[in-house]
């Protein structure tokens, strides 16, 4: 990409827009947090990522296409994820120990407080994808404050149990493939028993992904890996991070996902948004609608998308970006 095209995507020329790149110190570490938006009038969602690591910063122009018209996005790389990474690279093995739920809780609260510095709002919306579900349905419920909503897409329930509910499912409809059924046994048999990654269970995952990509997810698209690999928000060394990770770099993440239940604590004291692909098995839409009758909040909504997969908002983006408007213009009319 020329230095011309690649500024065009960097900055467009939008005079009333907001294109900002910037590593803010929160809670002693670099952290990498880019603002994007066409209108500095409109309201701001902060985007938490999933994976964990599995930061959105470099693919905002494909993955979160239509948003910068109606939203201000705040993308921030959480610890030890792509650019942050990078930016404590000396530290990465240190920083790999943290990770709870309560160091990301600080982290978010010092990131709004960041964004408050360089935005004009009261609130903002929290919007948590996958594994960011997880600190973003956290954050929600213990500061509402600082929230006009929060919105879970594929919100993550229980890291384990929902391994255990695809498997069970993956079983009966691989039903009569010796070959199919041995790999599925072979990821429930290497769940570890701890709340820890092993190299067994990373590389029955692969296995797993496919699987659920066969018999329930055959609508998702593929993962845009030209656009990444093109990217002008990331550079080669940041590029490679994001196509083969580093589970030891995220140990104490890791851990915080594997032991976090949605279900213990469902009550809100925001309006909240649940957003699932139909065809999702990463985080199972059925284990949100078991328990979506107890959660509590002033407004609670569950959508589902059609012929859509996990990343619901790169599959359907038009259906899903209504459906967000739709929901908050019914808060906020």
């Amino acid at each position: 990409m020329s230095k011309s095209k690649k500024n065009a995507v960097l900055y467009p020329d939008n005079k009333n827009g907001i294109y900002l790149y910037e590593y803010p110190m929160i809670n002693g570490i670099k952290q990498y947090i880019q603002i994007r938006g066409a209108d500095k009038n409109n309201p701001m969602i902060l985007f938490l990522h999933g994976g964990p690591g599995g930061s959105l910063a470099g693919l905002c122009h494909v993955l979160q296409a239509g948003w910068e018209e109606k939203f201000t996005i705040a993308n921030w790389d959480q610890r030890n994820a792509c650019k942050t990474y990078f930016a404590n690279k000396d530290r990465a093995m240190e920083i790999a120990k943290t990770g709870t739920m309560e160091d990301f809780i600080k982290d978010i609260d010092k990131v709004i407080m960041y964004l408050h510095t360089v935005y004009d709002f009261e609130k903002l919306i929290l919007m948590g994808f996958s594994w960011g579900s997880a600190i973003g349905s956290e954050y929600a419920k213990r500061h509402p404050e600082n929230l006009l909503c929060y919105i879970g897409v594929g919100q993550h329930i229980s890291y384990v149990d929902g391994l255990h509910f695809v498997c069970n499912k993956l079983s009966k409809l691989a039903k009569g493939n010796e070959k199919d059924l041995s790999k599925i046994k072979a990821v429930e048999d290497s769940i570890p028993e701890e709340p820890k990654m092993t190299k067994e269970f990373m590389a029955n995952l692969r296995s797993y992904i496919a699987l659920g990509t066969k018999y329930i997810s055959p609508s998702g698209k593929p993962f845009p890996l030209k656009a990444l690999m093109t990217s002008p928000f990331l550079n080669f060394n940041e590029k490679l991070s994001m196509i083969k990770s580093d589970f030891t770099l995220l140990e104490g993440t890791l851990t915080t996902m594997m032991t976090y239940d949605f279900r213990e604590n469902i009550s809100f004291n925001v309006p909240v948004l649940f957003v699932f692909g139909e065809e999702d098995f990463s985080c199972p839409t059925d284990m949100l609608e078991d328990c979506f009758d107890g959660i509590s909040a002033p407004v609670k909504k569950l959508e589902i998308i059609p012929k859509a997969a996990h990343s619901c908002f790169f599959d359907q983006p038009e259906i899903f970006n209504q459906r967000i408007s739709d929901f908050l213009n019914d808060i906020n009319p």
